[in-house]
């Protein structure tokens, strides 16, 4: 398959939309490593995949829901919830401000 390479507009243009700041050094090592990746993403156009069905993840995983007016029996209570946490005020936990 056919190497990718990015121009350096192709780059800058990624940088301006993910509002990051780099340095010519950061730009020119960031460029390779995108191509690389880039690479790595179009071999999986040689994988044959007719017969796969799509998916929105690769686990077994499901929700739970309950019909209405069914106990939910596995979840906690509020003071079991809180029984751990180190600061707790009011039935709620308190944690420092994360922004400002």
């Amino acid at each position: 398959m056919k190497k990718i390479k990015l121009t350096k507009n192709d780059i800058l243009h990624l940088i301006n939309l993910s509002k990051l700041k780099l340095t010519a050094e950061e730009l020119e090592k960031y460029k390779k490593q995108l191509e690389d990746t880039v690479d790595y993403i179009n071999n999986l156009k040689e994988l044959s995949t007719e017969q796969v069905m799509p998916t929105s993840h690769t686990n077994n995983l499901s929700n739970v829901f309950f019909d209405d007016g069914e106990e939910n029996e596995i979840a906690l209570t509020q003071d079991e919830a809180l029984a751990n946490g180190m600061n707790i005020k009011d039935g709620y936990f308190v944690i420092k401000r994360i922004m400002q």
